[in-house]
C-alpha cells in the first residue's frame, strides 16, 4: 500500500508506507494543516512501514507546531512498527500516551 492520508472526523489518518520519498509531500500537506488548525490529531496507527527519516519528519512537525503555539497530537503508540522505529530514532516522546 502506498502512502495515503484521510481526514476522518478531524483526525488525519496516515496509512501505508511512510519513507524518505514522502517527506516533501508530507511537509506541504501538514504545513497547510498547521496554517488552518490550532490543534489537530495525526494517527499513525495504520502505518505499515516507517523509516528513520519519516520519524524525524514527524518530530519536526511536532516541534514546528509548538513553535507556532499550536498542538499536534500524534497517536500510534499501539502500532509496533511505528513504535520500534521511533524508539530506535529516539523520537518516541512525540507519541501521545493515550488515544484522543
Amino acid at each position: 500500500m502506498s502512502l495515503e492520508i484521510r481526514e476522518n472526523r478531524g483526525v488525519f489518518e496516515v496509512m501505508g508506507k511512510v519513507s524518505t520519498q514522502h517527506i516533501n509531500s508530507l511537509g506541504v500537506y501538514f504545513d497547510s494543516i498547521l496554517e488552518s488548525h490550532d490543534t489537530f490529531v495525526v494517527s499513525l496507527e495504520k502505518v505499515t512501514s516507517l523509516d528513520a527519516a519519516a520519524a524525524h519528519f514527524f518530530e519536526k512537525l511536532y516541534q514546528k507546531s509548538a513553535q507556532r503555539n499550536k498542538a499536534v497530537f500524534l497517536i500510534g503508540r499501539q502500532n509496533e512498527t511505528v513504535l520500534e522505529t521511533m524508539n530506535t530514532t529516539k523520537t518516541n516522546y512525540i507519541l501521545s500516551a493515550d488515544r484522543v
